[in-house]
């Protein structure tokens, strides 16, 4: 089953980071699925989770659950997507031009 690395943008959100209000985030998630489409897919309910009840950032955000964009999504060779540091963080950022 082949390796994809999905980059992900979420808006929407509301919360205290640091002592700034964040506004929103991108994040990156290697994942493994039969085409782009699926993993493009699971990225997004991986990210997902933890803003939904029970998630990590879910009793923490006064806004709602993000709104995520794909911004770039692309196959990776077998040793990335095995051998990988699997990314889980998000950078945030404050305000919206």
């Amino acid at each position: 089953m082949p390796h994809f690395k999905v980059m992900l943008s979420g808006r929407g959100i509301d919360l205290l980071f640091d002592g700034t209000p964040v506004v929103g985030f991108f994040t990156t998630r290697l994942v493994r699925a039969d085409d782009l489409m699926t993993a493009e897919r699971q990225a997004k309910d991986l990210v997902l989770s933890d803003w939904q009840p029970g998630g990590s950032y879910a009793a923490i955000n006064r806004g709602s659950i993000p709104s995520l964009t794909v911004e770039d999504s692309f196959p990776v060779g077998f040793v990335t997507g095995t051998f990988a540091r699997k990314p889980s963080g998000y950078t945030f950022y404050s305000h919206e031009d």
